[in-house]
């Protein structure tokens, strides 16, 4: 791989490696090592699947308090599956940069799951074991949060209510109310608006046919944007001296 791409790549997950040669390895398919699979991204790969299994999990379990154990485990298999890791390695755009044979990449290898899944977990291996935990949970984080709201909505069937302030409570120590703003249609069958509202500021809309049902619909709209209006804090000292 060309020194243009592993900058890319780098400056894509706001990495910078001291030994550049662990990320070329975490993107090399065993295909492209076929003369020699140590030489593949499959040990890295290993690794990688527990490192982001820990992080995945201290992130559940702080998010979520109120979930039980089962809960938290069904949680964790649906952010660590296959499917899910294999779209945080596309969010990433790590399939322009894996490295594999010519016969691989003609019969769809780029877009086997499998592959992406696999590459994400080796270059998180290769960032933990060339910048240390404090970076590699940053891109875990960023990279898998989403999944990781999905799964806890998922867990509550539908109360977003309580998923939204399990959330803010968490990241915020704040708790989410709700107001109705109008209500249209006839009597028997009316239409209302609610606001999520945290302190002064508007997080989510949503409508319903009962003011329970509009409520809802706003704190999902609100967990859907929350990353967006609450980005993720910045790098303590410790990251930031990690990352160099």
């Amino acid at each position: 791989m060309d020194e243009d791409a592993l900058t890319r790549l780098q400056e894509r997950l706001g990495v910078r490696f001291r030994e550049v040669s662990c990320l070329e390895r975490a993107l090399t398919h065993r295909s492209a090592a076929s003369e020699n699979t140590l030489d593949s991204n499959e040990r890295l790969e290993f690794l990688g699947d527990s490192v982001v299994g820990l992080v995945v999990c201290e992130n559940l379990y702080r998010l979520y308090p109120n979930h039980s154990e089962g809960e938290l485990a069904k949680s964790k298999a649906y952010v660590v599956s296959e499917a899910s890791l294999a779209q945080a390695a596309q969010a990433m755009g790590l399939e322009e940069f894996v490295v594999m044979s010519s016969g691989e990449a003609q019969s769809g290898g780029r877009r086997r799951r499998s592959i992406l899944a696999d590459a994400f977990e080796a270059v998180i291996a290769a960032i933990y074991l060339d910048r240390g935990i404090h970076v590699a949970r940053r891109v875990i984080r960023n990279a898998l949060m989403p999944a990781i709201r999905a799964a806890a909505i998922d867990q509550h069937r539908g109360d977003y209510k309580s998923s939204l302030q399990e959330q803010t409570q968490a990241l915020l120590r704040q708790t989410p109310c709700y107001r109705i703003l109008n209500e249209t249609g006839h009597e028997h069958d009316k239409t209302f608006l609610a606001q999520a509202v945290l302190g002064e500021t508007i997080i989510g809309e949503g409508k319903g046919k009962s003011k329970k049902e509009a409520e809802q619909s706003a704190a999902q709209d609100a967990l859907t944007h929350l990353p967006e209006r609450f980005p993720p804090p910045p790098a303590s000292p410790e990251e930031r001296a990690e990352n160099g």
